[in-house]
């Protein structure tokens, strides 16, 4: 038997790397698998003014003495931000270059990574246990990081062979969302790269779809709707308004080809799972911002998925 477990969407937290590198010890599992999407979304500078440091985020002002600077950086990583300490008048330049501002995310999100590969490598090196992807919001930056780790199983649009006889392919591409990030494309492109990884494997009968889009309409895919100004949709009535944001195109391809398990993420809010005949898919969800990893643990025997059970460190 072949016991996983699977969490996505930590989006740059320190602390959910950090216990995701201790699930295997844990929960006495043989492999671990990460899907995307590994990266934060924002830089908060600290902006020193004279023996005082200051940041802002979502409307909240905060002010710490440079003692106090370790912990909050901290703080700041954890929930998943990169917390980037400035003068001031280094704060008010990048403020007027976007381009420094990119070139600056991109240099923080590379450096985390790094870090967190060492993190690994000091547990699990030359060790094929860690099977890592990006998603839809981790810019290409990061992927040669992963390659090139000696602690993790670069999986992104690759065939890999897990223990006991699986195949397992990922893809972190997901269907267009508002925010127009790094890796999405029209279900009618996404669904020949699907179909061309899965043509990878031999034994549809033991594969895992390690894909980061949820099926369309399966219930790990729900979400709010948006306006055109990113604020959240009210229906008549009251209440936010939902819908289904996962890819036809994932749907598609796990109804033909019935493979065993369906890995999922993406859609935070829409926890749980589903069964498409035979094929057990699963979306853990995300509270990476509260420090908590969120995952499946999953039991495969053979062509059966023995048990399965949502649970959080």
């Amino acid at each position: 038997m072949l016991k996983l477990f699977f969490a996505s969407d930590i989006h740059g937290s320190d602390v959910c790397w950090k216990k995701f590198l201790k699930v295997i010890d844990h929960f006495k599992v043989d492999i671990a698998i990460l899907g995307g999407d590994l990266t934060g979304k924002m830089v908060i500078p600290v902006v020193r003014d004279g023996d005082e440091y200051s940041y802002s985020i979502f409307g909240r002002n905060v002010r710490l003495t440079a003692t106090h600077l370790i912990d909050e950086s901290s703080k700041i990583a954890n929930a998943g931000y990169y917390p980037y300490p400035c003068e001031k008048e280094e704060f008010e330049r990048l403020s007027n270059d976007k381009q420094t501002q990119i070139d600056l995310f991109n240099r923080l999100m590379v450096e985390r990574m790094q870090k967190w590969m060492d993190l690994a490598s000091e547990r699990f090196k030359d060790k094929s246990l860690l099977y890592v992807s990006p998603g839809n919001d981790d810019r290409f930056v990061v992927d040669e990081i992963l390659e090139k780790s000696e602690s993790v199983v670069s999986c992104e649009r690759k065939l890999v062979h897990l223990p006991d006889g699986y195949d397992m392919v990922t893809c972190g591409w997901v269907n267009p969302t508002p925010w127009k990030t790094a890796r999405e494309t029209p279900d009618e492109k996404l669904e020949p790269m699907l179909e061309e990884l899965i043509n990878k494997a031999h034994n549809h009968e033991k594969l895992i779809c390690n894909f980061h889009a949820p099926p369309y309409n399966s219930g790990l895919d729900t979400a709010p709707q948006l306006k055109a100004n990113f604020s959240v949709k009210i229906r008549f009535g009251g209440g936010v308004e939902v819908a289904p944001m996962g890819s036809k195109a994932v749907r598609h391809m796990i109804e033909k080809y019935k493979p065993l398990l369906g890995l999922h993420g993406h859609i935070h809010e829409s926890a749980g799972f589903r069964r498409f005949g035979r094929t057990l898919c699963v979306n853990p969800g995300s509270e990476y911002a509260e420090g908590v990893l969120r995952g499946y643990i999953v039991f495969l025997s053979g062509d059966k998925v023995q048990g399965h059970m949502r649970v959080a460190c």
